[in-house]
């Protein structure tokens, strides 16, 4: 047995990682292309706080740049709350971006949401969520009936957009070690160590001005958000970029959520398409935080690269690190439980 270890280990080491892992049950895509070859994912996660904020700037080198992890979730899920606190666990000593997204569309329990949120969820990752919650169930005749998934499943995980993990079914002995191999893969984009994002954010303060027919003072607080992505690649493969602008609330009180959770974390309120533009500016006004002063601006960038250099469709060799979480993740299963994506 130790020998098989050994080898296993060996293999792991000499062996790309191959994109197409996912396939074998590691994680699931968080993207479908029809596209042979294409790689795809999300970068950037730069925050700028915009409470009594009048001038930010936030540059991050590629190296820099922190983990993303997007959350579909809601306010009544409460396998969510098991989920999250894996994540928790697996985040603690890691510099991790988290966004989440709450359910929105005919949604009448939770309050989080917009439209906004779901339809970047459904245009980025709902391709992925429908063949990652899709199920094949033994009828009583013994036949094979395929039960169709959903685009929006909470519970949710997507790392970097690349993994994708619903449900609280696992794919390794825990969500925990799920989770922490999916951050220690990181991003596979193809872009050089000289890569650049710079986020500005600049407020103009209106002076209060006396409204005697109505007896208040009213204050207009004019944004405006820059940006310039310098994102040079060390092959001649042609790649893609598109920007986002995600108004995030810190923290949330809302204890009328039946998962009773309380306080809700990361609440993505508003998503805003910037374009495929290197650089720009957009005058925004972001959304009202639910309570309290602690609204975020958080900018990421989806990329695509119509393939690797030589034709190649792989990831980076893992470091020591990466390669005991793989390893620990090659630990056969628990028997999946019907999953309960509330």
């Amino acid at each position: 047995m130790r020998r098989l270890s050994a080898l296993v280990l060996i293999a792991l080491i000499v062996m790309p990682i191959q994109a197409s892992a996912s396939t074998g049950s590691l994680w699931d895509d968080a993207r479908i292309s029809d596209e042979s070859g294409m790689l795809s994912g999300t970068i950037g996660g730069l925050s700028i706080d915009l409470s009594n904020t009048t001038y930010a700037v936030s540059t991050s080198g590629i190296l820099d740049m922190p983990r993303i992890v997007e959350v579909y979730t809601a306010t009544w899920c409460s396998n969510c709350v098991k989920t999250e606190q894996a994540l928790d666990d697996a985040t603690a000593d890691l510099e991790v971006t988290r966004i989440h997204y709450h359910r929105h569309l005919y949604e009448t329990l939770d309050p989080f949401g917009s439209n906004s949120t779901d339809s970047r969820w459904v245009e980025t990752y709902g391709a992925g969520s429908l063949l990652s919650t899709e199920r094949s169930v033994t009828s009583s005749e013994g036949g094979v009936i395929k039960i169709p998934g959903t685009e929006r499943s909470a519970p949710s995980n997507v790392f970097d957009g690349e993994r994708m993990y619903t449900g609280i079914s696992t794919k390794s002995n825990s969500l925990l070690t799920d989770y922490s191999t999916a951050l220690a893969l990181g991003s596979s984009h193809p872009f050089a160590t000289n890569g650049s994002i710079s986020l500005e954010v600049s407020a103009s303060v209106t002076l209060p001005v006396n409204n005697q027919s109505e007896n208040h003072t009213g204050e207009i607080v004019d944004y405006s958000f820059q940006w310039d992505i310098s994102l040079w690649s060390e092959a001649d493969f042609p790649w893609e970029v598109n920007s986002w602008l995600m108004f995030v609330e810190h923290n949330a009180h809302y204890p009328e959520g039946s998962n009773g959770k309380v306080n809700y974390s990361h609440v993505l309120h508003e998503a805003v398409n910037i374009g495929d533009g290197h650089e720009g500016s957009i005058a925004f006004a972001p959304p009202e935080p639910w309570d309290g002063d602690d609204m975020s601006v958080v900018m990421v960038v989806d990329w695509e690269s119509h393939g690797g250099p030589n034709g190649e469709n792989s990831l980076p060799a893992p470091g020591v690190a990466t390669l005991l979480c793989m390893l620990a993740a090659l630990v056969p299963r628990r028997q999946r439980d019907s999953e309960l994506l509330q």
